[in-house]
């Protein structure tokens, strides 16, 4: 199925417009024309030049060298949320679709419980014992998020657990282990992988709107909420501020966006 994807145009697209941004995050500290937290007095607000490429904020510090650096925390973070969300509700929900019975009935309830209850609030409990901080928020975020794999993965196996092949293992004794990781897993990754795509999305957008609430990382940390919270009290004098990282905010979960409907497409026509 994997091949499907990247003989896809629009699948290799969305892939290459992602990896340049995360190149781009990767290779901050070489590609950065000025450290990001670098103050310019004497450059506020200036205007687009070689030595700032994107023009400078209200303090003098190079706007492209703070997105580049930025992308590092905003895509790392949005990155790390949706492997460990995915990796973790994707397992139990396995679990639970494989054992049926009273197990599943109370995890459901759980994870029902969950999803149930405004995400926003778990983060802020969190935050509130953790303190205020990028990885408070992390797994905040961690904690609303796993349920969507959960119950999707959950579903997913209990198909495949009435199939004649994993019914034979069954009989055969192989273990759960086994045949969750041989059977079923393969069955089902790629409308789990979809969906990790659009959470991706999500999940940077949802980064975003925290920092710029002062919840997210701690100043002078260039993450592109925070650039976006920086910026505010300059939207009518200087726009620069605000519209940067927004627009690469905007094109990152685009792309998400896109890739994650198009995988979505690809994994339904390969089991029909």
């Amino acid at each position: 199925m994997i091949h499907r994807i990247l003989e896809d145009k629009i699948c290799r697209f969305c892939l290459v417009f992602l990896l340049i941004f995360t190149c781009a995050a990767l290779f901050a500290p070489w590609i950065a024309p000025n450290d990001p937290n670098e103050i310019h007095y004497t450059a506020r607000f200036a205007k687009i030049s070689w030595k700032f490429p994107l023009g400078a904020d209200y303090m003098g510090r190079c706007i492209l060298s703070r997105l580049l650096y930025g992308a590092r925390l905003s895509l790392g973070s949005a990155a790390g949320i949706t492997i460990a969300s995915s990796v973790s509700g994707t397992i139990l929900g396995m679990i639970s679709g494989y054992l049926g019975g009273r197990f599943d009935r109370i995890f459901m309830g759980v994870c029902d419980a969950v999803r149930a209850f405004p995400g926003m609030v778990i983060v802020l409990v969190f935050v509130g014992i953790l303190g205020t901080g990028l990885l408070s928020l992390c797994l905040g975020m961690m904690a609303t998020r796993w349920v969507w794999y959960t119950k999707v993965a959950r579903n997913l196996t209990r198909a495949e657990r009435k199939k004649e092949a994993v019914l034979a293992s069954v009989m055969a004794g192989s273990r759960m282990a086994g045949i969750l990781s041989h059977l079923i897993f393969p069955a089902i990754r790629m409308p789990i992988l979809a969906i990790a795509t659009l959470q991706f999305g999500t999940a940077l957008t949802a980064l975003a709107g925290y920092s710029f609430l002062g919840f997210g990382a701690a100043p002078p940390s260039p993450e592109w909420g925070m650039m976006i919270q920086d910026g505010r009290s300059f939207i009518s004098t200087n726009p620069s501020m605000l519209f940067w990282p927004g627009l690469c905010i905007l094109m990152v979960v685009i792309a998400a966006n896109i890739l994650g409907d198009r995988i979505q497409e690809i994994s339904e026509q390969v089991r029909k």
